[in-house]
């Protein structure tokens, strides 16, 4: 429903088939895989040991001298084919429902109004006519009483076309080498009104012609009204339509891009400017300039150098405005080469990003199974009611974890590879340490046992 309202502009009138609407959300469920597995994961094991602790049998199966590890294992195997399971989800099926819903997107929002008539109501999204029904049956496509207004060109000539009745056929063109479609609009029994254009010459009044038909047939280029497949080759190259692999090899292109622009900016720089020492006045330049120049362009330097005590005043005013100039060019120039560093950076901690998330969501559903089985061991509460706020809690605290991660990523504030991982840095102590109570038969969450050590506490006093 988000998905919805957020696309809402782009899907209304344009009458979509309810099949082109299913595809959609077929793929636009599949891009919510990544939020529904990890949660599904943490509240089934709060619900399983949940339900298993309550009705005494995890007591059972420890006294029988399984520890919680064993009792653990087959639930841990399924996790770890699950999370090889998501690993392959995300690494090469979410690539393609992201490329296939984007695509889809793209061509709604490209895609002209269909042929939609509307009883009484002037149709005008065909352009260059006017088109009026005052019946239409949707079934058999037939319509009575039509009235078309073709507006014609800049010649000035119009045309007023009446028919009792029509019948609307969409078709493909007879030729094969033209892949346009056209809907042909067959009326019968009408006329047609003509408008000449005017005689520009003696500036009277434009001859008027009138004819009539017993059946006429009209074609509506309809070029743009149908999606483009096509389009999926705009997509290809963005990160989210793609795997590791291609992640990996365009990262390792974006670092050398960046790095030879990098060079090749400090080289346009540098050969722009003559850097001197501060004793320019009483000698050549330093020998450290001289190095970085090279051979050539320190002889050319040393031949052009003018001490500016020896020029006019006029020349002195020029060289003065020259070198202003020159300096403000310079530093345009390195303020829009900082704007684009930025932006290659920011490209770069996306195509990072994306590479990390491949490995995020499989950990995600290691780290959530080890909070909530342990978790379910010690609230010792199965059903629908204590598990699912337990799961709930934890899993916004895991998606606001991520979700600041990702944002800090994007601000530049901490490192892609930390930012990524904050949620699992942060959510796997935890784990670790519920694991730790629910092996030990810690009371953790027993309200009992916390009013005997208070007290305790209080008769120590």
């Amino acid at each position: 429903m988000q998905f919805f309202w957020k696309y809402v502009d782009d899907l209304m009138g344009k009458g979509l088939e309810i099949s082109v609407l299913l595809e959609l959300l077929f793929y636009v469920s599949a891009t919510l895989i990544p939020l529904a597995l990890p949660l599904a994961v943490l509240f089934s094991s709060i619900m399983t040991f949940g339900n298993l602790s309550e009705k005494n049998e995890l007591t059972a199966l420890k006294s029988a001298g399984l520890s919680l590890f064993r009792i653990m294992r087959p639930m841990l195997i399924f996790i770890v084919f699950l999370s090889a399971g998501a690993f392959y989800f995300s690494n090469y099926i979410l690539p393609i429902a992201n490329l296939k819903w984007r695509t889809i997107i793209y061509n709604i929002q490209n895609k002209k109004p269909t042929f939609g008539i509307t009883e009484g109501i002037f149709y005008k999204d065909i352009d260059g006519y006017s088109i009026k029904v005052e019946e239409k049956n949707d079934n058999t496509g037939e319509l009575r009483d039509i009235l078309i207004y073709e507006l014609g060109n800049n010649t000035g000539q119009r045309k007023t076309i009446k028919a009792e009745s029509g019948e609307m056929l969409k078709s493909a063109s007879s030729d094969t080498s033209d892949h346009s479609k056209y809907l042909l609009l067959k009326l019968n029994n009408g006329s047609i009104h003509e408008q000449m254009s005017p005689n520009g010459k003696t500036k009277v009044g434009a001859p008027f012609q009138k004819s009539f038909f017993k059946e006429a047939i009209i074609k509506f280029d309809l070029t743009g009204f149908d999606m483009d497949e096509e389009s999926e080759d705009l997509f290809k190259r963005d990160f989210e339509m793609m795997n590791f692999v291609q992640l990996g090899e365009a990262l390792d292109s974006l670092v050398v891009i960046n790095d030879s622009l990098a060079r090749q900016f400090e080289d346009n720089v540098l050969r722009q400017s003559v850097l001197l020492n501060p004793d320019i006045g009483r000698g050549p330049p330093s020998e450290d300039t001289m190095n970085m120049l090279g051979i050539e362009e320190s002889s050319r330097v040393l031949d052009t150098l003018i001490d500016l005590s020896d020029l006019k005043k006029m020349e002195y005013i020029t060289a003065l405005t020259s070198a202003q100039s020159k300096i403000r060019a310079t530093k345009d120039l390195a303020y829009t080469q900082s704007v684009i560093r930025k932006n290659r950076a920011r490209s770069l901690d996306d195509y990072r990003a994306a590479w990390h998330k491949k490995f995020t969501l499989s950990f995600a559903i290691f780290v959530l199974f080890f909070i909530g089985a342990p978790l379910g061991a010690i609230i010792r509460k199965g059903g629908l009611g204590a598990p699912l706020i337990f799961a709930t809690l934890f899993f916004l605290l895991y998606y606001v974890l991520m979700i600041s991660g990702e944002n800090m990523v994007e601000s530049g504030v901490i490192d892609v590879w930390k930012g990524m991982w904050m949620s699992a840095f942060i959510l796997t102590p935890i784990g670790a340490f519920l694991t730790y109570k629910a092996a030990n038969d810690s009371a953790l969450f027993d309200r009992d046992a916390y009013k005997r050590v208070i007290q305790r506490i209080l008769r120590k006093e």
